[in-house]
């Protein structure tokens, strides 16, 4: 076989295979900043919206002027905690034991609703006023395409000068009591003297 037969069939073929190459890998995504700077508001006031630094903005919704994420910070500390093999399992914020953040997770971003001091325990469903910086926040879980995907309470607190989050479970049913104690039946209670209108 030629030279120039060998370059007919071959080309085709080499050009359709250089189309079929594999797309290169997606650049690797620089890791979240080890440090944040911890961003009070100005003012709380109702209806108007916080800025840190132009644009990053805190929760429309905010209940008293102490220090909290913002919406930058908030997302920095979500990319931390998918990165992270777990929650942490000492220190004064631990509310409770817990895994890492499940795989199946479809969400990419987050986006705060409303802000309040101290942590909310998931164990007895109470919010805990921690000695250093502890928001509960309601949290929008959106997808890669900004829709939302959940909303759910989550703890940010300030550790080694950065912004971090635990999700919470939070009881939704009343606790049940131990031990009941039925109210004393007596059908003439409404008579006076009786026992239910008897003065203690």
């Amino acid at each position: 076989m030629s030279r120039a037969v060998k370059f007919a069939v071959l080309a085709p073929i080499a050009a359709f295979l250089s189309g079929c190459e594999t797309t290169p890998p997606a650049a690797m995504v620089a890791p979240p900043p080890a440090r944040d700077r911890l961003y009070t508001p100005a003012e709380i006031t109702p209806g108007r919206l916080q800025y840190a630094r132009e644009p990053d903005a805190f929760a429309p919704v905010l209940t008293d002027r102490v220090a909290y994420p913002t919406q930058e910070q908030a997302n920095t500390a979500f990319a931390r905690e998918n990165m992270a093999s777990s929650y942490p399992t000492k220190g004064p914020y631990v509310i409770r034991a817990s895994d890492p953040l499940p795989t199946e997770r479809r969400a990419t971003s987050l986006r705060l609703f409303a802000c309040k001091p101290g942590a909310l325990n998931s164990v007895t469903g109470r919010i805990v006023e921690p000695s250093g910086h502890a928001v509960h926040c309601a949290t929008d879980f959106l997808d890669g395409q900004g829709r939302r995907l959940s909303r759910e309470t989550v703890n940010f607190y300030y550790s080694e000068g950065a912004w971090r989050m635990l999700e919470t479970n939070a009881p939704t049913m009343p606790a049940a009591w131990i031990n009941p104690e039925r109210s004393p039946s007596d059908p003439f209670s409404w008579f006076p003297f009786g026992k239910r209108s008897t003065p203690y």
